[in-house]
């Protein structure tokens, strides 16, 4: 039996469908009522029993059976609820029933087919009212129980005046509507008092009047509210909240815009599944990627359920934007492929050629991504041209199809096709006479990349230092980046390799700035992965010149992209206290980056010296943009290493070989560090599905003369090489792992003295054991392991099955006296960069990934005997760093993890534990080995090489 954690084939439907389920309680009905409507069969009710009805108290009714109803698509929901019909006098209900029960739908006294949709165990089903249905009802009976919901219908509401108003504003005419709206908002009849004044703040919305606006939304929310108009308020509150969130970043009002829904969204199911979305936006500008992705999952699953499919299209668009910013364009793209798919034929023209430039945008990063590019630079130009056409016809927007060009121009340049690219740049230009700051940008890019081709470095030179000032003088991290970059591939084409490091290392200081700002929405198209060609570069050029430079300037590089790692995560972890001040400075640091973008619009317009006296003007604005981002990062980069800190030597023992890997303009660099000092060799691409004796011929040959005089070895990995079974790889006939203790580094800034420095007097061991009991090895396992150490000396609390909870585990995880922290049980991976993976605990609780890096502190040695316990998301063909349980450990301050890369059988889990701690080693290497070499001779075909030792 594997110790991967049991998943059922609708998993991840039921792990969607979580949030929603939790706040549709009060329309989940065991007695027949619908979000507080009265039930069927209560007072009133025609179908009521009579007194001479009653059951006999000796014979109780049978339980009604668990039912589900959410309805959508009604014109206005009021309080209730009640449904106000559309103008179709259609609705939609979705019906989750248990299996066996007979369900039968009524509007009035018609009976509604079940025709529909199965979604998430449920239907989705379109009902259609007929005149004179005063309620729709949705029954339920299995085994003698019966279970009734019961929705009151109203007819639409008749206000053409209303009607008429509103298709002024949608026309632009915005004076002719603010003079019907305002008559209508001066009247007497409260719903159309209120409606009007919310398409009043519309008005002003459009005119440009943010305060007047947010003045009329309150005004509307509170008239619907004493209306009883659910739905309404619902769609004034989205409204408010997203003109407080994009007009002036006012994180702390918008949210509190958005907090009184709570309460009513049991009774209004449509604006239940709107809400996360908006959440959402709030979290994607405080920077919590996290928790707006899981919240826009919250949202997609609803929509789904209730057949809201514009809302459903624009959730996975936003979510893509995320994938892409976390650099994960291949899932970016199969979302925005899944919306075009479902957009219908007649979709709007411009939500079309939207959809085609992102997907163009979308398919150029996996492009830039893949050692294979021509496939998706041919699905990226296809998708840009459509949009082209849409943006030249049936849209005409000026500043979108200025874009289009330019990313359509960067798809002819990654293609070769220069001539295209400039023509597409040109027209770019004429297209749009005063681009954003940021479109600019790439204009000077392509610019000096064309140049660069045509083998004139000195102009491309000239157009990077411009870039350069137009990046200082508008405070754009991305352009000063790309800036330093170009230069120095610029400089080494003018065969000037000391300055053109120096630019590249000048590049990877701004890789941190960098990889922070883009979970913040900024640079979003320099996803983290595409951060490591300044890294690539100085360590290619670096490599033959001074290997000892070659490899600090490699660890600085794993360094940011562990800190990219984390910090986002942290935001999500802020108390109350902490989260208000990081989003006021937050809002402070947007609010004037975006007046410095506007004043910036025409810079690219501007002569050299003309640019460099914007730039002096605004020095002192960029000064305070920078100091507002240093407050706000403050909050999120405590215990961070200094830079200093970064450039230290890796510290190695006394006969212990570290072996480090990084990639290069082709292929990898690869390190050995002794005490002796580095050497440094260049090698070729690697196929990980090669056979081992090949990839040993790559990886550890060129290394002979060193492994051959090292005791112990130390893999500092990256990217896709993270995994490869370096210990598993054959050398001198056997595993490697048989001539040596293998232990795999991640090379933390301070990690050997802050793991020597772990154990302290502390002897303590907490063994916990199958907290979910189906694990009977792991039982045994974590018996004989606590005996084994008990026999030691060693204080054992041992935490099994049921006494496993979370609460449990992580007050004692935290305690001064543990020193070694022993999980036999289940584990699973999951989420982006798995950050979402667990260790299962009882009570359906688990320890994430999250929960481990907020421990005050960490134990010295840690065992996670469970499945993927340390794999992270490192694929074919990834860039930069993942992190997984055992990874987070080290990263919290543990200076060893024994963990496995991938399912383990309970079986050989247990033999190699036991063994694992009978050898009695205090070094995880030479335990492990021990352990592995055991298992090796009792069940050589076994998966022994899953199981690893980390340090930091």
């Amino acid at each position: 039996m594997s110790r991967r954690r049991a998943i059922r084939a609708a998993g991840l439907g039921a792990a969607l469908l979580v949030p929603a389920l939790l706040g549709a309680a009060a329309l989940v009905s065991r007695s027949g009522a619908l979000g507080g409507a009265a039930p069927s069969g209560g007072a009133g009710d025609p179908a009521a029993p009579s007194a001479g009805d009653a059951h006999d108290p000796a014979t109780p009714a049978a339980p009604p059976p668990p039912l589900e109803v959410e309805f959508a698509g009604c014109g206005a929901v009021l309080a209730g609820p009640a449904c106000a019909l559309p103008d179709d006098r259609a609705i939609r209900l979705w019906i989750k029933a248990p299996e066996g029960a007979r369900v039968a739908v009524e509007a009035g006294a018609t009976p509604i087919p079940l025709d529909g949709a199965p979604i998430q165990g449920g239907l989705l089903i379109r009902v259609p009212v007929p005149d004179g249905a005063a309620a729709v009802s949705v029954t339920a009976e299995r085994n003698g129980g019966r279970a009734v919901v019961r929705l009151p219908l109203l007819p639409p509401l008749a206000a053409p005046a209303l009607t008429q108003a509103e298709a002024l504003r949608r026309q632009g005419r915005l004076d002719e509507a603010a003079s019907a709206l305002g008559g209508l908002a001066s009247g007497q009849d409260p719903t159309l008092k209120a409606l009007a004044i919310g398409k009043l703040a519309r008005v002003d919305l459009a005119r440009g009047r943010i305060p007047e606006a947010i003045a009329r939304f309150e005004a509307s929310i509170r008239a619907h509210r004493a209306a009883g108009r659910l739905s309404d308020e619902f769609l004034d509150r989205f409204a408010l909240a997203y003109t407080l969130l994009y007009n002036g970043r006012r994180f702390a009002e918008a949210r509190a815009a958005l907090d009184p829904l709570e309460p009513l969204e049991a009774s209004h199911p449509e604006g239940r599944a709107l809400t996360p979305y908006y959440a959402a936006l709030l979290s994607f500008e405080a920077g919590d990627l996290r928790a707006a992705l899981r919240q826009l999952d919250a949202s997609a699953a609803a929509a789904e359920r209730l057949g809201l499919r514009d809302h459903r299209c624009h959730v996975l668009q936003k979510r893509a934007e995320g994938l892409q910013i976390l650099g994960r364009p291949l899932e970016a793209q199969a979302l925005l492929r899944e919306v075009e798919a479902s957009l219908p034929a007649g979709s709007p023209p411009c939500e079309q050629a939207a959809l085609q430039n992102n997907l163009g945008w979308g398919a150029l990063q996996v492009a830039w991504a893949s050692a294979s590019p021509g496939a998706p630079l041919a699905d990226a130009e296809a998708a840009l041209e459509a949009a082209l056409a849409l943006y030249g016809g049936p849209c005409p927007r000026p500043a979108e199809r200025a874009n289009a060009l330019t990313n359509l121009a960067l798809a002819k340049l990654a293609a070769g096709q220069t001539a295209r690219a400039r023509a597409l740049l040109d027209e770019a230009r004429r297209t749009d006479a005063s681009p954003d700051p940021g479109v600019a940008m790439y204009w000077l890019d392509i610019e000096g990349r064309l140049a660069l081709a045509s083998g004139d470095a000195a102009g491309a030179l000239r157009r990077y230092e411009r870039l350069a000032r137009l990046a200082e003088a508008s405070a754009l991290s991305e352009g000063r980046y790309r800036a330093a970059l170009g230069r120095g591939r610029a400089l080494e084409g003018l065969r000037q390799p000391d300055r053109a490091l120096a630019a590249y290392e000048a590049a990877e200081a701004l890789r941190g700035e960098l990889s922070l700002l883009a979970p913040l929405g900024e640079g979003r198209g320099a996803f983290l992965g595409r951060l490591e060609e300044g890294a690539r570069r100085a360590v290619d050029l670096l490599l033959q010149r001074d290997p000892g430079r070659a490899l600090a300037a490699a660890r600085r590089s794993r360094a940011l992209a562990l800190a990219a790692l984390r910090w986002v995560d942290r935001i999500a972890s802020l108390d109350g206290e902490a989260r208000a001040r990081w989003e006021a400075a937050l809002s402070a640091y947007r609010r004037e980056r975006a007046a410095l973008d506007e004043e910036g619009r025409d810079d690219w317009r501007l002569s050299s010296d003309e640019l460099e006296a914007a730039r002096a003007a605004r020095e002192a604005r960029g000064r305070s943009i920078r100091a507002r981002f240093d407050e706000a990062l403050l909050l999120v980069r405590r215990g961070e290493p200094a830079a200093a800190e970064l450039a230290e030597a890796p510290l190695v023992a006394e006969g212990e070989l570290m072996l480090a890997f990084h990639p290069i303009r082709e292929g990898w660099a690869g390190f050995a560090v002794t005490r002796d000092g580095v050497a440094a060799h260049r090698l070729p691409a690697l196929d990980l599905a090669a056979p081992a004796a090949t990839l040993a011929a790559r990886l550890l040959a060129p290394f002979e003369a060193p492994l051959r005089a090292a005791g112990r070895l130390r893999v500092s990995a990256y990217g896709e090489l993270e995994r490869i079974d370096v210990h598993a790889l054959p050398w001198d006939g056997a595993p490697l792992v048989a001539r040596m203790p293998v232990v795999y580094g991640l090379d933390l800034p301070g990690g050997a003295a802050r793991g020597a420095g772990g154990a302290g007097a502390a002897r303590g061991a907490l063994v916990v054991a199958d907290p979910q009991r189906d694990l009977p090895a792991a039982r045994r396992e974590a018996d004989a392991v606590a005996e084994a150490l008990e026999g030691q000396g060693r204080a054992v609390e041992r935490l099994s099955g049921g006494l496993a909870t979370h609460a449990a585990v992580a007050f004692a995880l935290e305690q001064p006296g543990i020193a070694l922290f022993h999980y036999a049980g289940h584990g699973f991976f999951g989420g982006i960069d798995g950050w979402d993976s667990g260790l299962p605990l009882a009570g359906g609780g688990q320890l994430a990934v999250s929960d481990i890096l907020a421990l005050r502190r960490a134990p010295a040695q840690v065992v996670l005997s469970g499945c993927d316990t340390a794999r992270t998301g490192a694929a074919p063909g990834a860039r930069g760093l993942g992190l997984g349980l055992a990874q987070a450990f080290l990263i919290a301050g543990a200076g060893s993890v024994i963990a496995a890369t991938r399912p383990v059988d309970d079986a050989l889990a247990e033999r190699m534990m036991v063994a694992l701690v009978a050898a009695g080693q205090e070094d995880p290497g030479a335990q492990l080995r021990e352990a592995t070499l055991a298992a090796l001779r009792a069940t050589p075909s076994s998966d022994w090489a899953s199981f690893r030792a980390l340090v930091p």
